[in-house]
């Protein structure tokens, strides 16, 4: 897989956005930079050199409070040579300020065609770790989730994004069912066992983040505490 596969066409017309993280209490901790393209399409190389100059020439003036970098990546895209150097590149000189970058891997399984694909993308990332000692983060982890659904093991993550609160726990919540209380004590299990810092995304009123402080997340994102800011 190259660069032709994450999009042919470099000249195409994308968003920056760049959205705050907080901790428990609701200070800020850090940042993610996504790229938003029209009509879902594949997301350039281009973008992703555009979203890694912009993390690299804020972090001398960086706020402390805002020292931790995330980027928001399609594990596909980590495929590509070019963009794998200038990731290592990037974390190296962030590493030097201190600030940690993080990847926030979206991991869809039917992304990568078949086995072949999907072990040089495990070595993708274990090369990533190695060589520069960047942090990865699971992006969309659900309640439904299921071991099947996963590329590789969880241990590989030091962060797990979940979209909060998903359809499962709200219908949960309106049925009185147990489901709250396992995704408690799943979250719980992870957490003990690989030392996994859970975020909770997609906060965007007061009673989901009410919900999402009962369970054991780490930090918060989404428009409840920051809005998405358009680079």
């Amino acid at each position: 897989m190259n660069s032709d596969k994450i999009c042919r066409d470099q000249l195409m017309d994308f968003n920056l956005a760049r959205q705050a993280i907080v901790d428990r209490s609701h200070a800020l901790w850090g940042s993610e930079i996504s790229i938003v393209c029209p009509h879902n399409h594949a997301r350039s190389e281009s973008a992703y050199n555009e979203a890694l100059q912009r993390i690299s020439a804020r972090h001398k003036a960086s706020n402390p409070a805002l020292s931790h970098k995330f980027l928001c990546i399609d594990q596909a895209a980590l495929m590509n040579e070019d963009l794998h150097n200038k990731i290592i590149q990037t974390a190296r000189a962030l590493e030097k300020h201190k600030q940690p970058l993080t990847l926030s891997i979206n991991n869809p399984l039917d992304a990568l065609p078949g086995p072949v694909e999907r072990r040089a993308m495990v070595y993708q990332l274990y090369k990533l770790k190695d060589q520069c000692g960047l942090s990865l983060a699971y992006n969309n982890y659900r309640l439904d989730t299921k071991q099947t659904d996963l590329l590789i093991d969880l241990e590989l993550y030091d962060y797990i994004k979940m979209p909060f609160p998903d359809s499962a726990l709200r219908l949960s919540l309106n049925t009185r069912s147990d489901l709250f209380d396992r995704l408690y004590d799943r979250m719980l299990e992870l957490i003990s066992a690989t030392r996994v810092c859970f975020i909770a995304d997609t906060v965007e009123f007061a009673d989901s983040a009410l919900l999402a402080k009962n369970l054991p997340f780490e930090y918060f994102q989404g428009g409840y505490y920051s809005p998405a800011d358009y680079l």
